[in-house]
């Protein structure tokens, strides 16, 4: 699936799980700013990454992931589902302020829709999406990845490699 239509996927889910989250609540803004943020806005570390990798950014090195391809690792700090239970646990002792606690588990929320639609989109098994798995495998793409994925992650490496050397020399 090309990333653009990835990421509309995203955004068209994260703005269903807000307005399911607005009918319950009746509180628009923190239904729809939460939504964003956690089923959305959860992909800001794949540019994070890239900038670490390139120091720079370019739309068409991040649309064909130079960055995993390059460096070889696939960080993704804010894809865990470690977060989930930590975010739940906040919005429970934070149920007193009810705004902030809807707002935690809206973020929680979306997040989780967020992974469990990566993980059919890439095709990825669930414990990917953890950083303990990531952690204990070095973050090594070649460990994580389905094998089907790396064997496309070479073509695309062999593809791409001179424009990719050229932006990790700029």
């Amino acid at each position: 699936m090309p990333l653009w239509l990835h990421l509309l996927t995203h955004f068209l889910l994260a703005v269903l799980v807000a307005w399911i989250f607005y009918r319950a609540s009746k509180l628009r803004w923190i239904s729809f700013t939460a939504a964003i943020m956690g089923g959305f806005f959860i992909d800001v570390d794949h540019i994070i990454e890239y900038l670490i990798v390139f120091h720079r950014f370019t739309l068409q090195g991040f649309f064909y992931g130079w960055q995993f391809l390059w460096s070889g690792k696939s960080y993704l700090i804010f894809h865990a589902w470690e977060y989930l239970p930590i975010l739940l646990l906040l919005a429970y002792f934070l149920r007193h302020y009810r705004k902030v606690a809807i707002f935690i588990a809206i973020l929680a929320g979306a997040g989780a829709v967020h992974l469990v639609t990566d993980c059919f989109i890439n095709q990825y098994p669930a414990e990917f999406y953890s950083i303990n798995y990531r952690l204990a495998h070095n973050f090594s793409a070649e460990e994580l990845v389905p094998p089907k994925n790396l064997i496309l992650g070479r073509e695309e490496y062999q593809k791409w490699y001179p424009e990719m050397k050229l932006e990790s020399e700029r």
